[in-house]
């Protein structure tokens, strides 16, 4: 190899660093995503919606990972898969919180601590005290996913930014290397 294909090659791996950030985001992001989802399961038993959330999870993980892959392999489609992934990733914490908020409990663990209470059932002034204390309950849960919808709207959303930007660096790498020397990298990459 002469000094202009060298040249060649370390322009590329130059060029391939921020692609290369890109894959460790994405490795992290599964992972995370993964085990967010398998930790979930055991919680899920017997309750079908967050069983639902969890398979989700663990396959939208799953998912990220496999595409890192071909990220890391310099695959044009990568970045755009990756970036409706993190979408599919963010409809489903919205539509799990959106599904919380509808199905929140008329009776939180406040109220029915307090109907389970002998002593609290015997003193009725006593439970009274505690409506306050259950209103501010029920209005935290619903802020709680309310947050969860709008946390997922910014991260996710911005993610899916992030991929995009780094797909015109991945188009505008394939348009300034020889192909013979993207071959190389991918090989070195596999």
């Amino acid at each position: 190899m002469s000094d202009a294909h060298l040249h060649q090659i370390a322009m590329c791996a130059k060029r391939a660093k921020p692609i290369e950030k890109a894959v460790r985001f994405a490795s992290f992001s599964g992972w995370s995503t993964l085990l967010a989802g398998a930790l979930s399961m055991p919680f899920a038993v017997g309750k079908p919606a967050l069983l639902v959330f969890a398979i989700a999870l663990a396959a939208i993980g799953t998912r990220e990972l496999t595409l890192r892959r071909s990220l890391k392999v310099l695959d044009l489609r990568a970045t755009k898969k990756l970036a409706i992934n993190q979408l599919l990733l963010g409809g489903a914490l919205m539509s799990y919180a959106v599904y919380m908020l509808m199905s929140v409990p008329s009776e939180g663990m406040i109220s029915s601590a307090l109907k389970s209470d002998p002593m609290l059932q015997s003193t009725p002034e006593l439970s009274g005290m505690f409506d306050d204390l259950s209103q501010l309950e029920q209005t935290a849960t619903a802020l709680m996913y309310v947050a969860m919808i709008l946390i997922a709207l910014i991260m996710q959303g911005g993610t899916s930014l992030y991929y995009l930007r780094k797909g015109s660096k991945l188009k505008k790498l394939h348009n300034e290397t020889p192909m013979w020397v993207v071959q190389v990298y991918q090989r070195v990459h596999q």
